[in-house]
């Protein structure tokens, strides 16, 4: 659905709203309304009336969203903040000290701090209870103890959301909204497991407890499918569990009662229904569609909650709903009477499927994104060109022919007074040459002899070999202490062009161009090593002392034979002398470069060698984060593959599209002629969240990755950057669906939708003691109304073909869906086609005595299939006169009605006892044929006596009989039995032909006939002279026999209605009809 403007809402009345998710299913609804406001409005903040609130016993299940676009949608976090979670759970301590603090009970002298649950909770489930961490394990006791556990976190977090809803009037008045009065309130959850189903009652009677004063409205949606959570006995016991329940508290004269906290006098009495709206959902409808996800189920529920509040059809359902409660108050005919307090619904829609399609979209831009990564876009560079360019910028080389820029690297790094070797051998061979050449004469060059032996062993010294560094020269030593810095440093260098060509901004970017250029560069180094070792095999070993040794006493012997010889010409000898010295400097200059050289080129080796080792790190580490790229790319392939092979089945109904329509979305996301710059920014986007640049480099770090977790770090931002572009794609379904379709096929696809929009409830409407009106149906088709020609035709296509009136469309203005809603309210839980399948397997768990399927171990809640109305009427017939003769007595400590029965087997008497609730009375004797044999014994017996002795009738049960209308009026309201008062007594004054005579009146009628005294009637004057006493049954003038023509005529006439009606079959009427005849002679 597009985003609403301004234009479109402008005046729209809307509620401020709280959505309340209750377990799995609860959640998953959430989210999909969520994300129908993102759709709708642009962003969570731009509908701030509406908060959420998600309470689950699973400390986990907040962190999933449960839908399939994930946590983002259109750019937007649909995840739960921290104040809308509430994670109502209970650790291993807290059971121990709650199941402790029970079993010590006796221990405390007052109240027990466990007391307000243990009054409830089944004490057989104690030591079965474990930490409540991982979900309720289907247990309804165990939801229902982590809900009063948790209870002040949950107001807390309710009251929280409340407040949210307010001080919004400005903000959406300036986008067209006006907020109007009233809080609505949304309950969502399924009754089949343990959380949901555990504690929606004390959530709704709780929020009856903080805002029913307040004028709020609070709705239940609650699912009712066992078969989409895997159909087991005790979800399908749960589930009629919970409805026995929900109706128990649905009844009038029934309330609701609790303790949430002792501490803060949190205690709930109520005699209202738990919900205003309860709504009812199973999978299938009346016909035979079914929905078989459940998080199909949770769509629908979240379209409709989202009408509720926030759709442009929001004020049609309201009034729709508005016209149902003359019905939701009325209870069925049954001669149990039911409350038809449930409403149920249906909804489909025609639909462009905008999210998956953008869902589709974002996986091409993604696959895109990946592929840029892998290979780039628009380059592909020589990687011998990528090395050479890389050698000249790092200095490498200085000429790309010799390549020697690493010797010469290592050799100028090490230095002595800030002089290199080279430096310092030329000061030292300049300073022995000064020496010799200031020599004169003898002893001169003596003194010379002298110090050339002494400097030539010191000098070498600083060259010389050794395997520690007292025994090697000083500029060995550097050479080997600079090696690792140099190693450093060129790897250094070598990272940062990885990173660079890893940066997608660079013009070179690629993993396939990283991994080129580290191959060369590895090739690279592989021939560099190779010439070293040839040069260091050209110079042979190091040199040593004894070279300089033999060096000095090889030009020692030479000057001293100079000395020796006798040379007339004066300066000959002395020249001659200079140039053997200068000559042996020359030579121990060679030695000590030798030496120098021979180790600059062997730590060289092992510089090349390190950087080997580096590089061959860098090409695992790149061709293992390039796999993890191509298995990604393979993902998201595989991903798109199945999106598109997808049946769309998110919705009932049809989505409507071609695969045009996703090309179009993802050309609108990434175009053609923007596509580099926008991969470039989506890229950066992502290696920004590292905080470590903007290089995918830095995944190369990321230990054990898997190509799930580099997805993680993609797709939020892919879909912040690129999935509100195709937010906006709007295409009218109503053409489609009529280009789609032939008017024939047209007209039959249509009316199969429409069916998908029945209400999701299959329903015994044909129940002759229930009567189906049309208004308490409700249907909607809203759609974009234009004078097009597609419209028009679809238009007919409603009314015409498939007899839709015009009444039930409703205009729109979104054209990407076409919406059917259908309501139905005002029915008995009893009519749940459903409920008798229910109904088995709840009675084994019940008997089983091992399961623990209400909330109440206390409380026997009266059974939703009521008995037969047949036997249910004999019955009455049984139970009201025993009532009012007073052979049933109420037992004052137990609140129940007894009876005496004599076992004539055993000669004793017995005591039997039944509810004092009239209903519940009558459900246990229709479920005790003995019991009921009994009492109907004990009154024919009664009725016998009298009629043998009918002083007993004037005298004792007469006036008791009598006396009962006044005990039927001592009744309050708010008791039980109050509604069926007009059942058992009708009083002469409310006698008319609509009202249908009490059973105490037929009584009286039956024992007249029995007893009447065959004496003439004293005269009518004095029967109409004799006054009634206060709360007497006034058994004159309305039914002497001079009337029974008209009262013949009146119960033929309301018969003859019931039959027409359907609410008896013509087997009763016939046999009814004889007792009216018996009854009233003539």
């Amino acid at each position: 659905m597009t985003q609403a403007s301004a234009k479109e809402t402008q005046s729209r009345g809307i509620n401020r709203t709280i959505c309340i998710g209750l377990g799995g299913t609860g959640r998953d609804v959430l989210m999909r309304i969520r994300r129908l406001i993102v759709d709708r409005y642009g962003d969570l903040n731009n509908l701030p009336i509406v908060s959420f609130v998600h309470i689950d016993t699973d400390k986990a299940a907040t962190q999933v969203t449960g839908i399939r676009t994930g946590s983002t949608y259109h750019g937007v976090d649909l995840s739960f903040k921290e104040a809308e979670k509430v994670s109502a759970t209970m650790s291993s301590k807290d059971v121990t000290m709650f199941v402790d603090g029970l079993e010590r009970r006796s221990e405390y002298n007052s109240y027990g701090p466990y007391d307000h649950i243990g009054i409830w909770f089944p004490p057989q489930l104690l030591r079965n209870i474990k930490a409540v961490e991982e979900g309720a394990k289907g247990i309804r006791p165990v939801g229902r103890l982590a809900f009063f556990h948790n209870y002040q976190k949950v107001k807390t977090a309710i009251e929280t959301a409340e407040r949210r809803t307010r001080g919004h009037e400005a903000l959406l008045l300036k986008s067209g909204f006006k907020i109007d009065p009233g809080l609505s309130i949304f309950v969502v959850g399924s009754l089949c497991g343990g959380t949901g189903s555990g504690m929606f009652l004390d959530v709704a009677y709780s929020l009856r407890n903080l805002y029913g004063e307040q004028g709020a409205r609070i709705f239940g949606y609650l699912v009712i499918s066992p078969e989409l959570y895997g159909n087991t006995t005790r979800m399908i016991a749960n589930t009629y569990a919970a409805l026995k329940e929900l109706n128990y508290y649905s009844n009038p004269g029934t309330e609701f009662a609790a303790c949430y906290d002792i501490e803060n006098l949190s205690i709930i009495q109520e005699k209202r229904p738990p919900f205003d709206y309860a709504y009812l959902l199973s999978h299938q409808t009346g016909g035979e569609y079914e929905i078989l996800t459940q998080g199909k189920l949770c769509n629908v529920i979240a379209h409709k909650i989202g009408l509720e509040f926030s759709g442009e059809l929001a004020p049609v359902i309201k009034g729709n709903r508005d016209n149902f409660l003359q019905h939701l108050i009325q209870s069925d005919k049954h001669p149990r009477p039911n409350s038809q307090i449930y409403l149920t619904f249906g909804l489909s829609a025609i639909y462009f499927p905008r999210d998956t399609i953008i869902q589709i979209a974002l996986t091409k831009v993604s696959s895109e994104l990946i592929k840029f990564w892998l290979n780039g876009k628009g380059q592909s560079p020589d990687p011998i060109n990528l090395l050479e360019q890389f050698l000249i910028q790092h200095h490498w080389h200085n000429d790309l022919v010799k390549r020697d820029g690493l010797t010469n690297k290592l050799a100028e790094s090490v230095e002595e007074s800030n002089k290199t070797l080279s430096n310092s051998i030329k000061t030292w061979q300049n300073k022995l040459s000064k020496l010799i050449s200031e020599s004169k004469n003898k002893d001169d060059r003596v003194n010379v002899r002298q110090q050339l032996a002494t400097e030539f062993y010191k000098q070498f010294r600083t060259v010389q070999p050794g395997e520690t560094e007292s025994i090697r020269g000083y500029w060995l030593t550097k050479l080997i202490q600079a090696a690792p810095k140099i190693i450093k440093e060129l790897s250094t260098n070598i990272d940062d062009y990885l990173i660079k060509l890893l940066t997608p901004i660079e013009a070179n970017f690629a993993i396939k161009n990283g991994r080129n250029w580290l191959e060369a560069l590895q090739y690279e180094l592989h021939k560099y090593q190779r010439d070293l070792q040839e040069l260091i095999a050209d110079l042979g070993g190091m040199k040593r002392i004894e070279d300089v040794e033999k060096k000095w006493d090889n030009t020692d012997q030479i000057i001293e034979e100079l000395e020796n010889r006798f040379i007339l010409i004066g300066n000959l000898k002395n020249n001659q002398f200079q140039d053997e010295c200068k000559k042996a400097i020359q030579e121990v200059c060679k030695l000590i470069r030798h030496n120098f050289d021979l180790t600059v080129i062997q730590e060289t080796l092992k510089i090349v060698s390190q950087l080997q080792k580096h590089v061959q790190e860098r090409e695992k580490e790149v061709a293992a984060f390039s796999s993890l790229v191509e298995d990604l790319q393979s993902a998201y392939e595989k991903e798109e593959r199945e999106l598109k092979q997808l049946n769309f089945d998110e919705m009932s109904g049809e989505a409507i599209f071609d695969s045009e329509d996703i090309e179009l979305c993802y050309q609108t996301m990434l175009p053609e002629n923007d596509l580099r710059p926008q991969l470039v920014l989506a890229s950066s986007a992502i290696t920004e969240t590292s905080g470590k640049g903007s290089s995918l480099a830095f995944f190369l770090n990321m230990e054990r990755a898997t190509y799930s977790q580099l997805k993680q770090e993609i797709d939020p931002t892919v879909v912040q950057i690129f999935a509100f572009r195709g937010s906006n794609i709007v295409n009218s379904v109503i053409k489609r669906f009529m280009r789609k379709y032939s008017s024939s096929a047209g007209s039959t696809r249509l009316t199969q939708i429409m069916q998908e929009a029945q209400p999701l409830l299959r329903l015994n409407l044909n129940d002759p003691y229930f009567r189906d009106e049309d208004d308490k149906s409700s249907k909607l088709v809203g759609y974009k109304d234009t004078d097009e020609s597609d419209v028009t035709d679809f238009k007919k296509l409603l009314t015409q073909d498939l007899g839709i009136s015009t009444s039930v469309l409703k205009a729109i203005q979104a054209d990407d869906e076409i919406l059917i809603v259908n309501e139905y309210a005002g029915f008995p839980l009893r009519l749940i086609s459903s409920l008798e399948r229910m109904r088995n397997p709840y009675l084994r768990e019940q008997n089983s005595g091992t399961s623990f399927l209400h909330n109440d171990y206390r409380a026997s809640f009266p059974d939703i299939i009521p008995p037969d109305a047949r036997r249910m009427e004999e019955l009455e017939d049984i139970f009201y006169p025993c009532l009012a003769l007073e052979l049933l007595t109420e037992n004052q400590e137990n609140q129940e009605l007894e009876f005496q029965h004599y076992d004539s087997f055993q000669d004793s008497y017995y005591t039997a006892a039944v509810s004092a609730n009239w209903m519940e009375a009558l459900e246990d004797l229709a479920n005790n044929r003995n019991m009921a044999d009994t009492l109907q014994k004990i009154l024919d017996d009664t009725i016998s006596k009298m009629q043998n002795n009918p002083k007993l009738w004037e005298n004792e049960y007469l006036p008791k009989l009598r006396q009962f209308p006044d005990k039927l009026k001592q009744i309050p309201e708010d008791s039980q039995n109050f509604p069926y008062i007009q059942k058992v007594y009708v009083s002469p004054d409310n006698i008319q032909p609509t009202v249908k005579e009490g059973v105490i009146n037929r009584f009286w009628k039956k024992m007249e006939g029995k007893l009447r005294n065959p004496n003439p009637l004293p005269p009518t004057d004095n029967i109409e002279n004799q006054k009634t006493l206060v709360g007497e049954i006034d058994f004159s003038s309305p039914l002497n026999n001079t009337n029974n023509r008209q009262k013949r005529r009146l119960e033929l006439e309301q018969l003859k209605q019931d039959l027409d009606e359907g609410f008896i079959t013509p087997e009763e009427y016939e046999r009814e009809k004889e007792k009216i005849f018996l009854q009233y002679p003539l």
